[in-house]
């Protein structure tokens, strides 16, 4: 299967140049480049060789020990003068010592398997004058920063959080990488292109709810133990999923999206896991090509009531800018008993209870980290307690984007004692588990054996 993703990259990217006129120039920093002749007045950076197949045996620009290449914008040949346009696919595949490449403001044509194909490259650089492209921490943008276009092979990073802003992933921007494992997409993004992605560094990759189509190959991470898909999506044709190790794959999408997958042979799709939407689970076990996973569960955790307390639970909506929940002691939703918001990370900001219109704001103990806030969080999950005995109560659950509701879920559950201990919410932090509660109409923080008011101070 590896050998196949292989030569979709070779079919599909590398340009036959047999017939194209080479030459090579030396750069400001003394380094020599091979160069093809694409008019009169431009040139185009190529490759030290044109191998029938380019591998992991491959040694691209063997000659070249620094670590830095700068592309000039014009090179002299034959008593001509070349601008420097353009970069073919391979230019710097399988080079093992270039860590960074500059590239001028004259280049308009950089696809991404000129730098992240098997190799050493950790950076690339575009002159802040270039109109087409730009890079952010070392990873190359189209100038309006719609499409994030390649993906250096040896960035040195793990975790990457695509910035918001790229509505695409252009083709093999993410090719035969060494170091990233997990990274999450961008509210913004939309599409991912034709072999998008084609790496076994990927583990575990969050596409958010605003994705709604993976052409062909797009997500080829073939040695991933976990996807995650939006609510959004209507295409997923990427068929090289489980073939080297089983995978859970969440797809949040109530109507099973296209996923032409005809048979699980060679794959371990029959040991995976795919988590769906409670009310969809006989959708997708009937859908073609979702069928062939093993086991189909539920993402949402059940509503699990105690003596006199329930732990409700909800899916993070990627687009949510908070949560409201309120609970009802009748079935029509006329008796409102209280009324919980929560921030888009899930924690308790405001009290509403019946009779009260004021709502109460408890800031949190230990303020969130912002880097942490970005992170993917599978479900949120909160405690209320202090509620009647052998009472059926009833909900509604909102995600809010500003003041517009963009989903909704109703429920009911039942209580079953009458001890009562107050309204708390659990926060885990660096510093340890803390728990708001609301306790005969005062607000406290638990952490531990202590006890502080709102304010983070502490009480005796």
């Amino acid at each position: 299967m590896k050998k196949s993703i292989f030569l979709f990259i070779i079919l599909a990217c590398t340009v036959s140049m047999q017939a194209a006129e080479y030459f090579r120039a030396t750069n400001a920093d003394g380094v020599e480049l091979r160069y093809r002749i694409i008019n009169t007045k431009e040139v185009a950076v190529a490759p030290d060789v044109n191998p029938g197949r380019w591998d992991s045996t491959v040694v691209n620009y063997p000659n070249i020990l620094c670590d830095s290449i700068r592309i000039p914008d014009t090179v002299e040949y034959n008593g001509n003068s070349y601008m420097v346009t353009g970069i073919d696919n391979n230019s710097f595949a399988c080079v093992k010592n270039v860590k960074k490449v500059i590239l001028p403001k004259t280049i308009r044509s950089a696809p991404s398997l000129a730098f992240n194909y098997n190799s050493g490259i950790e950076e690339i650089i575009v002159d802040e004058e270039n109109p087409y492209y730009t890079t952010v921490n070392g990873v190359m943008y189209t100038k309006d920063m719609k499409c994030l276009t390649a993906y250096p092979s040896a960035k040195p990073d793990s975790v990457f959080i695509v910035p918001e802003g790229p509505q695409s992933v252009g083709m093999s921007a993410f090719t035969l990488l060494r170091n990233l494992k997990d990274i999450t997409m961008p509210l913004t993004l939309k599409t991912m292109e034709n072999g998008a992605m084609i790496t076994g560094s990927i583990q575990r990759a969050v596409f958010q709810d605003s994705v709604t189509m993976f052409e062909y190959g797009a997500c080829s991470l073939f040695e991933a133990e976990e996807i995650v898909l939006g609510n959004r999506v209507n295409t997923f044709n990427s068929p090289i999923i489980a073939f080297s190790k089983p995978i859970t794959l969440t797809c949040r999408t109530v109507t099973p999206p296209y996923f032409p997958l005809q048979s699980a042979a060679g794959s371990h799709l029959g040991e995976s896991e795919l988590r769906v939407p409670m009310q969809s689970i006989a959708a997708y076990q009937q859908a073609e090509g979702w069928k062939l996973f093993g086991n189909i569960v539920s993402i949402e955790p059940p509503v699990v009531t105690g003596l006199d307390n329930v732990q409700v639970s909800w899916v993070q909506n990627f687009s949510a800018t908070g949560y409201v929940w309120t609970l009802y002691t009748d079935e029509a939703h006329t008796q409102r008993y209280m009324t919980l918001t929560f921030d888009a990370n899930g924690h308790l900001i405001g009290i509403d209870l019946a009779g009260n219109q004021a709502p109460a704001r408890v800031p949190a103990l230990n303020e969130e980290d912002e880097e942490e806030s970005m992170q993917f969080a599978e479900y949120y999950s909160f405690t209320i307690t202090g509620l009647a005995a052998n009472t059926t109560y009833y909900f509604v659950r909102q995600s809010l984007n500003g003041t517009d509701i963009i989903d909704e879920e109703m429920g009911s559950f039942e209580t079953l004692s009458s001890e009562s201990e107050g309204l708390k919410d659990n926060v885990q932090s660096d510093k340890g588990q803390c728990v708001k509660m609301l306790r005969d109409g005062q607000v406290f923080i638990e952490r531990g054996e202590k006890m502080y008011s709102p304010s983070g101070q502490e009480l005796k």
